[in-house]
């Protein structure tokens, strides 16, 4: 299960709940009459309970996504409560809930609901933080009697865990192995940072994950007892949020949860704020596999709540000055001159009751003090001349149009975005308003914030007191300085001399005089899919799919085949970074940043893209803004530009991030693979400084035009909420006009594939004492089809089930496993069944015979009809759900045209879902997991 710890988070202002949408000035005439001191209201939608015994309810109808609805059971006790002798139990006692409860023994609920089409790990889930333990559980509402169970499983983790003598000292293991594979660079990083963060605080030796000593030794009834302690009703709350019923909801819980009793003489919840000393800390922290330099320099303060009105408007006066600050220095990142990689502010909740305003600083090479000196100087000049007005209006233009997008989608929302507003309103008092409340609000603060209320905030990056300074640094910094240096070069640095900063003017229009607009010249209908197939008088195709699943989204896709397999290795470097190059450079009269100007307020977006079999671009607007939408499109095909100082600007940081990039293992251990399996062919194997200098901007920049000089064999799909009276304007006039040359390409197939027999090597790598197993079975896909896939997809799910048990509940060895498939048609029909877990150095051995001991058997006899109907359950699930996005059929509608597959058989998915059987699997398994196809790699430490 998920371990959640709140580290630096970024500021995000609450603006969720379900409403209608009303005139803004009607909004505005209400915000009027209220005042900046009154209380935030709680969304009136969302049905609030407490009974006798103290335990709350939340219950709120929301129908997206349709026929679903998400329960969630929260606990307000996490590892602050627990004792020495109970460290990591809280987390520990979550585990359980999963290994026997009342009503469902040993593993009856997750194969419960495994049956009823729930996946483990990906849907129902728990986390366990500091001061909460939440379990998670999404339901289909179209089955009365698993709504049913759903409640009575959420009555049961409140107060059913069976904690069966057994079942805890299985778990063991598990637990263990959770705690070893999250080891690695940020946990050894961690471990040092945190106590400091946190002053020492109890946060500081309350880790969830506990200690080895309690998780080995800890006596059955500890956990018992801790359990008996904490999960009561009083600390208890569900939240129920979805497809459903309100008052037949309620009327369950009530009758589920009353009964629920507190215990006699129970311990009292206590919170432990983390105390302010005043005093500043520093930490300076290496370790082997550290590939980057940075210093981060955090101010702690009381952590300010939201709950007045006026508390919007000082809570995003602060995120703008943070925004905007971040934005002159990403600018500054364009010159080659400046000595930092990056640099960025950022304000957010650490833990409890502190939030921290930091500065990060990625310097390059010896160049701490002077990237020091360059951030301070940016701090120094916004003190002292501010944000240009320019600025400001951007940003507010930005945040304004995303306010009223929100408000058009608001009915569009999906159920989790409120679950998690209710759920941070229970646990940590947070606002929940409903967001026809709220919007206005918001708007109305934009609009007051002035310059000085944004320029109040930056005293709270500078101060002297309770500052924490973290240098994590490698052999970039040749001489590691001490905390009075680096103070000594902050003060120096605030002192700096600034001059104004200075803005240069952009032009207003992106696209020269356009072309007289085309044609369309030839049309198909197809009623049952829903869609509408257009020739245009340059050749281009077009695919149109009107839909009301969003209301006011429209999503454009295109493909053409060739990509950068047209090219030789010579300029295989240059093919593959021409898009990046490109994009980097800006579009038209406008540089990147000019570019991201001209699109300040508008809901527009467009992105090239070349991969290896073809070339296409992907955009994105609401109904307003779609011509800028189209206005991109066209520019990419028709006005590119080449900007060659930003790029070799960029150039060098990617040089300098891949200086150090094989001290960390897990990239070794990645390296190493693709090396192996391709015989370091450089297609297919990892960047390096010499990849790096093959690139040719001239080349690149031709290259790109190369794959966009020509529309005629382009397939574009637009889907969304349009009508063709609105939509062939813009057809005619970017699409129907783009270049035509009338050429017919396809992929090459250049032949760079995995050898036929497997390869098993072990590779020696980092001083974590873990090891991490990459198994696969790869080879030719001769019986590449669509039904095939679905075949192979439950076979993943088959093997997924059974190492899970094995590896996992019976061996204790691991705490999760990954299988997927991965499966292509072009430029070569390929297969490949991909099998990863981390465990201990001295298990691998017995695991990865394990794993194929379960493979083999599943090969001899077939997967088990149970396994096989929890499969067709899930998929049936998803398969409902899928049509209800605009995103799954613009990539099904181009894909349909690209392969020349029926569209409408999406109808008939349902069908073929239901008729695979383990026979058939089984017969799959035995053509394509044959032993000599395995390939094993092994990450082991360094000896």
């Amino acid at each position: 299960m998920r371990h959640k710890t709140l580290f630096f988070s970024l500021l995000a202002l609450s603006i969720g709940s379900a409403a209608p949408t009303f005139a803004y000035a009607q909004k505005a005439k209400t915000v009027r009459s209220v005042s900046s001191n009154s209380p935030i209201p709680l969304d009136p939608a969302i049905k609030v309970g407490k009974l006798a015994n103290g335990f709350q309810y939340f219950i709120l109808r929301n129908s997206e996504p349709k026929e679903r609805v998400l329960f969630y059971l929260a606990n307000k006790v996490g590892s602050l409560q627990e004792n020495e002798k109970q460290q990591g139990l809280a987390h520990f006692l979550e585990h359980m809930n999963f290994n026997g409860t009342t009503h469902f023994p040993k593993n009856a609920l997750v194969d419960y609901l495994q049956k009823s089409g729930i996946r483990f790990g990906a849907d129902l889930n728990a986390y366990t933080g500091f001061e909460e333990t939440v379990y998670q559980l999404p339901l289909p509402t179209t089955d009365p009697a698993l709504l049913r169970q759903g409640i009575l499983i959420m009555r049961d983790w409140a107060n059913g865990a069976l904690l069966e003598d057994d079942e805890i000292d299985q778990e063991r293991g598990v637990i263990l192995e959770e705690k070893r594979q999250r080891g690695g660079l940020s946990h050894r990083l961690q471990e040092k940072t945190f106590p400091l963060l946190t002053n020492q605080s109890r946060y500081a030796y309350r880790m969830p994950i506990g200690t080895d000593e309690v998780l080995n030794n800890f006596k059955h009834e500890e956990i018992r007892k801790f359990h008996k302690d904490w999960y009561r009703p009083e600390l208890q709350a569900l939240i129920v949020v979805g497809d459903i019923d309100v008052d037949a909801i309620e009327k369950e819980i009530i009758a589920q949860f009353s009964g629920l009793k507190n215990p006699k003489n129970a311990p009292q919840s206590k919170s432990y704020p983390i105390a302010l000393t005043g005093k500043n800390q520093f930490l300076a922290f290496t370790d082997p596999e550290v590939t980057q330099s940075s210093l981060q320099i955090l101010h702690k303060q009381e952590a300010r709540k939201t709950r007045q009105l006026g508390d919007y408007k000082n809570s995003l006066a602060k995120d703008f000055f943070v925004q905007l600050c971040n934005m002159r220095l990403a600018e500054q990142t364009r010159k080659s001159t400046t000595p930092f990689l990056a640099a960025s502010l950022s304000n957010g909740a650490l833990v409890g009751n502190i939030e921290t305003n930091g500065i990060q600083i990625m310097p390059k090479p010896d160049s701490l003090q002077s990237s020091i000196n360059a951030v301070y100087y940016t701090l120094g000049q916004v003190a002292t001349h501010g944000f240009t007005e320019a600025e400001l209006e951007r940003l507010k233009s930005d945040y304004r149009s995303m306010l009223v997008q929100s408000l058009k989608e608001y009915d569009k929302t999906d159920s989790k975005s409120f679950m998690d507003q209710i759920l941070a309103h229970y646990l940590k008092g947070e606002p929940a308003p409903s967001f026809q409340f709220l919007q206005p609000i918001l708007l109305n603060a934009l609009e007051e914030i002035r310059m000085a209320d944004i320029l109040t905030y930056v005293k709270e990056f500078k101060g002297h007191q309770n500052r924490d300074m973290v240098l994590v640094y490698n052999d970039d910094i040749k001489s590691v300085p001490s905390e009075s240096i680096l103070s000594g070069w902050i003060n120096a640095a605030s002192k700096q001399q600034v001059s104004a900063y200075q803005e240069e003017k952009v032009e207003d229009q992106l696209l020269p005089a356009l072309p007289q607009p085309g044609q369309i010249i030839n049309e198909e209908e197809d009623k049952q899919v829903g869609t509408q197939t257009l020739l245009l008088s340059n050749g281009a195709k077009v695919i149109l799919k009107p839909t009301t699943l969003k209301n006011d989204e429209i999503l454009l896709t295109s493909y053409s085949p060739g990509g950068y397999s047209q090219y030789s290795l010579k300029d295989f470097q240059s093919a593959t970074n021409a898009v990046n190059i490109v994009t980097n450079s800006g579009l038209g009269p406008f540089n990147s940043l000019q570019l991201s100007h001209y699109l300040n307020g508008k809901n527009a977006t467009a992105s090239p893209f070349i991969n290896e079999i073809g070339e296409g671009i992907k955009a994105q607007s609401n109904r307003e803004d779609v011509q800028t939408a189209f206005e991109l499109v066209y520019g990419y095909f028709t006005v590119p530009r080449l900007d060659k100082d930003i790029n070799k600007t960029n150039l060098e940081k990617t040089k300098l991030s891949l200086k150090n990039r094989q001290q960390q293992a897990s990239t070794f251990f990645t390296d190493s693979i693709a090396a192996a399996l391709y015989n370091n062919d450089p297609r297919k194997t990892a960047p390096t400084l010499k990849k790096i200098e093959e690139i040719d901007f001239d080349r690149s920049f031709e290259i790109y035009k190369d794959r966009f000089a020509d529309a005629s064999d382009f397939t574009f799909v637009i889907v969304g909420n349009f009508d063709r009276a609105f939509i062939d304007p813009y057809i005619k006039q970017y699409l129907a006009t783009l270049p035509n040359i009338k050429r017919k390409e396809s992929f090459v197939d250049n032949g760079t594939y995995p050898p036929q027999d497997g390869i098993h090597r072990a590779i020696h790598k980092g001083k974590e004492e873990k090891s991490t197993v990459a198994m696969a079975y790869l080879g030719t896909y001769d019986d590449y089809s669509e039904y095939n896939n679905l075949l192979m997809d439950a076979l993943s799910s088959s093997l997924t089930i059974k190492l899970t048990e094995r590896l996992r509940e019976k061996e204790g060895g691991i705490y999760s496993i990954s299988v997927s498939p991965s499966l292509s048609k072009n430029p070569r029909k390929r297969f490949g069944m991909n099998i990863s877990f981390t465990t201990a150095p001295g298990q691998v051995d017995k695991l990865v015979a394990a794993a194929i001991e379960e493979i083999e058997l599943i090969r001899k006899n077939g997967p088990s009809q149970e396994d096989i109907d929890k499969y067709i359950a899930e998929k049936l699930l998803s398969s409902s759900q899928q049509v209800q996005y605009n995103g799954f059929w613009l990539s099904y509608l181009l894909s349909s045209s690209v392969d020349q597959l029926d569209p409408a058989r999406i109808f008939n998915e349902k069908e073929q879902i239901k008729s695979i059987t383990p026979g058939k699997v089984k017969e799959l398994a035995q053509k394509y997991l044959k032993p000599n196809h395995l390939f094993q790699f092994t990450l082991y430490p360094e000896q």
